[in-house]
């Protein structure tokens, strides 16, 4: 069996990009999954969206039963959200995921043995941030170009053919910046042999996830910023 696959990323013109992303999709398989993986973290953790309209965030089994497990209380399971397919935002066309990158977290320094074939973005403008939607079109949606290119003003990044006759396209656009003063506050919690020291370092990467009014599941990609607590 074989498989189809997206690789991208976003990249500024100082030699830093944010997260790297591979979307994929089996090919010969008579199944039409697919899957958004967080390449930085090995497959440990990534996006199912299953064909039966099933859909879920998870970590990986292994990863959860070693790294996780009795560890962070929040999870029972390997799973960190499950959710059936949301309605169309158009005829034929759901909009299926979104990341968001603010301009400020593109800030990881390039390595080339990590970005073969990574279809880069540019970054956007200070002080503003850039949305990759993943959007599936159902069989027979007469479409002349790709989804929201001209309603929602997105350039193309690629697209896949599912087993089903379904395409999953990535497209991206540039957004005014999340408000993230209304996150609040919470409890963190470390992974099994982790504490504080694995939070220093450069160009480390952390990853919010929240629910859009439209039913849309958001992967905020953001850059970590240690804090030195003077007592």
């Amino acid at each position: 069996m074989g498989k189809q696959v997206l690789r991208f990323g976003i990249h500024d013109s100082a030699g830093h990009r944010a997260a790297t992303w591979k979307l994929l999709t089996g090919k010969g398989s008579n199944k039409s999954d697919v899957y958004l993986v967080f390449r930085e973290l090995n497959n440990t953790l990534k996006v199912s969206l299953h064909g039966s309209g099933q859909w879920h965030i998870a970590h990986s089994r292994r990863t959860f039963e070693e790294d996780v497990k009795g560890t962070v209380p929040k999870f029972e399971d390997r799973y960190i959200e499950k959710w059936s397919r949301p309605p169309d935002i158009a005829p034929g066309i759901t909009l299926a995921l979104r990341i968001g990158t603010p301009w400020w977290a593109v800030s990881t320094p390039v390595k080339e043995d990590r970005v073969r074939g990574v279809t880069w973005l540019p970054n956007a403008p200070e002080p503003r941030a850039t949305e990759i939607d993943i959007l599936i079109s159902k069989p027979m949606t007469p479409l002349i170009e790709w989804p929201g290119r001209r309603s929602m003003d997105t350039s193309f990044i690629g697209a896949l053919l599912l087993e089903n006759g379904e395409i999953i396209w990535a497209v991206y656009q540039i957004v005014d910046m999340p408000d993230y003063s209304r996150l609040g506050t919470g409890t963190g919690w470390f992974y099994k042999g982790k504490n504080e020291k694995d939070l220093e370092g450069e160009g480390l990467r952390g990853f919010a996830f929240g629910r859009e009014p439209d039913d849309s599941r958001v992967i905020h990609d953001l850059a970590v910023q240690s804090v030195t607590r003077i007592e």
